[in-house]
């Protein structure tokens, strides 16, 4: 039996805001010649015979400063596979008035992620394949505007079509979004919602390596992570 792939989106909002958003479309993107690359694992609140992990890799190319792509490539229980591809280009950048604002597409090959389960009464694997459409904007506050930097709050909203790419639910749809936060060069934090599930995480990234460690929830799901960012 063949299970839905699910695929962690992860977007960074610049070296100084190296934080996890997972699973969700914002308006977080690399700059030219930056690549993030990282690992994940997804323990599943599941009872078998249904999956209990996701193992997942993941690679962020900022292709120009307003053109990124993203591959995502994941399996379930050491067995079901799927390459996801992410397309996002911005549309303005953020200035002490506007947001940054950027316009994507994910699942930009119409790649099924789920083969149904005999007997189930939705074609779920025909709903996956479906490309999802976003409009995301973000905004930076800070905590003392008079010296920018952290501690520091940054505010998400999202303008989505379905998506089904995700545990077989339907995320994306209507306005999602939420908050993520750096509370210290090294230290930062998310707390979000996707439409369907609830989503956070804590992030530790150690001065001057380029790494981010990473972990949190995803609904009734835990997950943990590291990343490796560099500018080529």
């Amino acid at each position: 039996m063949r299970y839905l792939l699910i695929l962690f989106a992860l977007l960074l909002a610049g070296a100084a805001l190296a934080d996890d958003i997972v699973t969700m479309p914002t308006a977080n993107q690399l700059k030219a010649r930056e690549v993030d690359v990282a690992l994940y694992y997804l323990d599943l609140d599941n009872q078998s015979p249904a999956p209990r992990f996701v193992q997942y890799q993941t690679a962020y190319i900022g292709l120009t400063d307003k053109v990124e792509l993203d591959i995502h490539r994941a399996a379930v229980d050491n067995n079901e596979t799927s390459i996801v591809l992410v397309g996002s280009v911005r549309l303005l950048s953020e200035t002490k008035v506007l947001p940054d604002l950027v316009a994507g597409v994910r699942n930009l090959g119409g790649e099924a992620t789920i083969i149904n389960p005999p007997g189930a009464p939705v074609d779920l694997r025909a709903k996956s394949r479906k490309r999802s459409f976003f409009v995301s904007a973000a905004k930076t506050f800070f905590m003392n505007p008079a010296a920018p930097g952290p501690p520091l709050v940054r505010a998400h909203l999202s303008l989505g079509t379905e998506d089904w790419t995700l545990l077989g639910e339907k995320r994306h749809e209507g306005l999602f979004g939420g908050l993520q936060f750096l509370f210290h060069p090294e230290f930062g934090g998310i707390l979000l919602n996707d439409g369907q599930d609830t989503i956070t995480g804590i992030t530790y990234m150690p001065k001057n390596t380029g790494l981010t460690i990473k972990g949190g929830t995803y609904g009734d799901h835990t997950w943990f992570g590291v990343a490796y960012r560099r500018a080529f």
